[in-house]
């Protein structure tokens, strides 16, 4: 059976599209239709809150990327309306990348926090890259130290990784930009705004082997930090 998958999209409407129009199209149209496919099993949206651009985005879990290949899913995009592609002609960035569940290891269980019908009010999406000799020992050091680390931050509600398996960028500057994203993604959720103060964090991202491999071995990396704008449910 084909891993699970995940779709994550970073966003940003630029001078070309206004937020009214931008959250209309995706609140209106672009979602709902996604609510639609069988494939998808979540629908948020969230906005940034480290200062950071693209200002918003947008994650789903998906059934499989096996899923993404075939109908009703692969036909979205040939399926567009004129309106998606008239905003997606201006818009300023589109970055779109799927992924699916790392099995390399088991998945480490969520907190007692958790509730899966409940989205985290806050998630960091934190992606990176390592020198392919250092891949076994970053996967090692996610489940062995790193996330059992992260798991005892107030209000840590789980963390999932995932790997890259496609990804694309649009956009009036987005289309400049085709340098691949990393290969791994680890999601951490919490409840509360405060997690990137907490000793225990900063604990989990100072270990010896923290700094080889957030320093040392990473060729690139990434971190996004956002609250929940809006959830969806399929009735």
């Amino acid at each position: 059976m084909a891993p699970p998958g995940f779709l994550l999209v970073f966003s940003e409407p630029g001078e070309l599209v206004s937020e009214a129009e931008f959250h209309d199209w995706y609140d209106n149209e672009h979602i709902p239709l996604r609510v639609a496919v069988p494939a998808f099993l979540s629908w948020m949206r969230w906005e940034a809150v480290d200062g950071s651009s693209p200002k918003w985005g947008a994650s789903y879990d998906i059934e499989s990327f096996e899923a993404t290949q075939t109908p009703p899913y692969s036909t979205l995009a040939q399926t567009r309306s004129d309106r998606e592609k008239n905003l997606q002609s201006r818009i300023k960035r589109l970055d779109r990348r799927t992924y699916e569940v790392f099995e390399g290891h088991p998945a480490y269980p969520p907190s007692s926090l958790f509730d899966p019908n409940i989205p985290a009010p806050y998630t960091m999406f934190f992606s990176i890259d390592v020198k392919p000799e250092d891949e076994e020992g970053l996967n090692k050091w996610y489940y062995e130290e790193h996330i059992p680390m992260v798991s005892k931050s107030p209000g840590w509600l789980r963390s999932r990784r995932f790997v890259l398996k496609d990804w694309g960028k649009i956009g009036v500057e987005g289309k400049n930009d085709q340098k691949a994203p990393p290969k791994y993604l680890a999601v951490h959720e919490w409840t509360n705004p405060d997690f990137l103060q907490s000793d225990e964090l900063k604990a989990a991202s100072t270990t010896t082997l923290a700094k080889k491999f957030l320093d040392e071995a990473a060729v690139s990396q990434e971190m996004r930090v956002m609250k929940l704008h809006k959830k969806w449910d399929r009735q």
